[in-house]
């Protein structure tokens, strides 16, 4: 969950670099990812071949590249399909051996990608390099937001940094799947001011890594502004936090397949989901 599976992916293209593309695929089964940040993307470059020397630079540190050597991709069965994205590809991995599970308001799966909703807030900044979102339509928080920064003076060197470690535009992985639960949720959500319930899951969309993305930003689009609101702030956390991904599949899996789910772990799942949203719904009573 959450960076465990980006670590999980990580540790993946690791070990398929170290030890070949044959060592992984004959010892990993699948991966699984749920609600994790994406941590990779392909550099079109059509000279690089394998054994040739590529530089792997730092996103905060631009200046040391090292080398390293790209794996052998010869190893990959001739019949096995492209995988979308093209970054298992390139190392010799079949699509399907990464399954990625997101839930639509799940801010964090956006994540150093083109459509973070975090990074917009330096990537529009003005000439004086201080006033924000500083080309669009007049915006009420923008004179205020410029007193703020004006007065801070951390904020050149929070700025440059932060351009540095969250200029990304990395891309999920494998096959993912979107979580949907029924279509009057998504009313709901613009109509109850706060609401903590992780919806049962009703739909299972399963999707290719490229069309991730720009589905999520079209169907469910989440910016900086949008997600300071209390409501969407406290809906993107519940959407986001491991329960969101626990019991709703477990449930989910046990309608679709009836006895695949031991009932031991179906109660043990609704009642730690039970406690987990108990707990949210006091701390949000004694902060509201």
């Amino acid at each position: 969950h959450s960076v465990g599976g980006s670590l999980s992916v990580l540790l993946l293209l690791l070990l398929a670099q170290d030890r070949g593309a044959d060592f992984v695929n004959e010892r990993v089964a699948r991966v699984y990812a749920f609600g994790s940040p994406p941590i990779a993307t392909t550099i079109d470059d059509p000279a690089l071949q394998p054994g040739d020397d590529v530089n792997v630079t730092s996103p905060s540190d631009s200046s040391s590249p090292k080398k390293t050597s790209p794996p052998d991709m010869s190893s990959r069965p001739k019949d096995e399909p492209s995988p979308s994205g093209g970054v298992l590809e390139r190392f010799g991995l079949p699509t399907h051996l990464v399954y990625g599970y997101v839930q639509p308001w799940d801010p964090i799966v956006r994540l150093f990608s083109e459509i973070d909703p975090l990074y917009p807030l330096l990537g529009d900044l003005g000439e004086d390099g201080k006033t924000l979102y500083a080309s669009g339509p007049p915006r009420t928080l923008r004179p205020i937001t410029r007193a703020i920064i004006s007065a801070w003076e951390g904020w050149p060197r929070f700025r440059d940094s932060f351009r540095d470690t969250v200029s990304q535009n990395y891309t999920s992985v494998g096959v993912q799947h979107i979580l949907l639960s029924e279509p009057v949720r998504y009313l709901s959500d613009r109509l109850v001011a706060v609401d903590v319930q992780i919806p049962p899951v009703e739909t299972v969309l399963r999707i290719s890594s490229e069309d991730l993305l720009p589905a999520l930003t079209s169907v469910f689009p989440l910016d900086v502004f949008g997600i300071s609101f209390v409501p969407t702030a406290i809906r993107s956390f519940v959407h986001h936090f491991y329960p969101a991904y626990g019991f709703p599949i477990v449930d989910y899996a046990d309608k679709k397949q009836p006895g695949s789910v031991p009932p031991e772990l179906n109660k043990s799942e609704k009642e730690d989901y039970v406690q987990k949203i108990r707990d949210i719904e006091r701390d949000i009573g004694q902060k509201l």
